[in-house]
């Protein structure tokens, strides 16, 4: 199988690259996968973790070691179907969302701040300060929020929901799937949870009625704190219409 034909539908080369090893070898260990597609290691299970999101392989457990296998090629066909109806969904959602959007184009600037914070003790950093001068009628909201990234990252938000709690904060938390994290996040106090998929490429929490955290978990880390009640005003019109469609 050319793996241009896989890259081409939304996979990445080294995901490619990983499912036509599992086609030709069968259910196997990491190990063995590993050798055979001479891969590094260290990205091998975020990539086998992916393609088992887009339903492209499954994992069992034998003798207590973790075996993965590719699903039948038919099975991208389902893939690419699933892509196709999201990318409905998402254009009905950015479709709706326009007017908001267009408002934030011609928002006055002047007495708006916004600063970048770096690496996971940056991120850290913001999340504190959006969180100290909320007071306790106040609540949070957050979009795009997912457990497909790096888990330090992870621990951090489950470690800090403590704080929240502690204010009794509510918080109402839109998920981009539906896995082991987003059901830790449903048992939390004054937390409410949904899941819609693939609704934006980065995480969005708007802390009460000024502060807009924009984050990005890719390679470089990084967020931006704005302090701008219309930006948060406008944020908050906008989940507002993605919880209605979430589930």
């Amino acid at each position: 199988m050319e793996l241009k034909v896989l890259e081409k539908i939304g996979l990445t080369k080294n995901e490619s690259l990983v499912y036509k090893t599992l086609l030709q070898l069968g259910t196997s260990k990491t190990g063995e996968i590993l050798k055979k597609s001479q891969l590094n290691s260290g990205k091998i299970y975020e990539i086998l973790e992916s393609l088992k999101v887009k339903g492209l392989l499954s994992e069992s457990l034998i003798n207590n070691v973790k075996y993965f296998t590719a699903a039948p090629p038919s099975q991208i066909l389902e893939y690419i179907k699933d892509k196709k109806e999201e990318l409905e969904q998402e254009a009905s959602i950015v479709k709706s969302a326009i007017p908001e959007l267009e408002r934030l184009q011609n928002i006055t600037t002047k007495e708006t701040k916004s600063v970048t914070y770096t690496g996971l003790r940056g991120i850290k950093t913001a999340v504190d300060e959006a969180l100290s001068s909320m007071k306790p009628k106040e609540d949070i909201l957050a979009m795009g929020v997912t457990e497909l990234k790096d888990e330090n990252f992870n621990k951090f938000w489950e470690r800090w929901q403590i704080q929240r709690i502690n204010k009794k904060i509510s918080q109402k938390m839109i998920f981009s799937e539906k896995r082991e994290y987003y059901k830790k996040f449903s048992k939390s106090q004054y937390t409410q949870t949904k899941v819609l998929t693939g609704i934006t490429p980065v995480t969005v929490d708007i802390f009460g009625e000024e502060k807009t955290l924009i984050l990005n978990y890719g390679d470089s880390p990084s967020c931006i704190l704005i302090y701008d009640k219309n930006t948060a005003q406008s944020f908050r019109q906008f989940f507002k219409q993605l919880w209605k469609q979430a589930k």
